[in-house]
């Protein structure tokens, strides 16, 4: 009789063992639905602005391989208002790789001990990398909005700019313009780091 009572004890606390094991794992899949769904719910919100545009019409992403900018444009029609969204975030690019160049140029002929900086030098550079670059843009994302407007998400590799910008200090260094190529491409490296790190 003293065993079969443990053995019904044994087989009870068994039972309850299991069935408050299966209670947690149930409360686990209902906390974990929960915490999913909270998460889903506030990233759909953080993807719009207030009047419903997409949040890259306000604030471009950002990332270290891909330089981001927008574009609006309204005008007559849907076609020509993209056009000129497309052109608006080109130009916001080119700006953007032309600041970093001669940012980059700059800086490289302050620090350097070369005698003469040559103006026309520092934007011929300037100049010949961003003509070389803009080709890498494309448009990632375009957006209508209800007035008519179109904007316009364009993007362009980082990489792009740096592979440019190589070609032209070597090429200037083979013509005995610059003393230096590599060190050339570690201030544009220098630039594009102060960059990434006021974001």
């Amino acid at each position: 009789m003293g065993s079969t009572f443990f053995v019904a004890i044994k087989k009870k606390i068994a039972y309850y063992g299991n069935k408050e094991l299966c209670m947690n794992k149930r409360s686990l899949v209902i906390i974990t639905t929960l915490i999913v769904a909270l998460v889903l719910l506030i990233s759909g919100c953080a993807s719009t602005n207030a009047d419903g545009s997409p949040k890259w019409t306000t604030k471009a992403p950002s990332n270290w391989r891909t330089y981001y900018a927008s574009g609006y444009g309204k005008l007559s029609n849907v076609h020509n208002s993209r056009l000129r969204a497309e052109a608006n975030a080109t130009d916001a690019i080119a700006r953007w790789a032309a600041v970093t160049v001669q940012g980059a140029v700059t800086n490289y002929f302050e620090d350097s001990e070369e005698s003469k900086v040559n103006i026309d030098l520092l934007e011929s550079i300037s100049h010949q990398v961003v003509d070389i670059t803009l080709r890498g843009i494309e448009v990632e994302k375009v957006w209508v909005s209800p007035d008519g407007g179109v904007w316009v998400l364009s993007s362009f590799p980082i990489k792009n700019l740096k592979d440019a910008y190589k070609k032209q200090s070597e090429a200037l260094e083979f013509k005995k313009e610059i003393a230096s190529g590599e060190i050339l491409i570690a201030y544009l490296e220098a630039e594009l780091a102060k960059q990434e790190l006021s974001k």
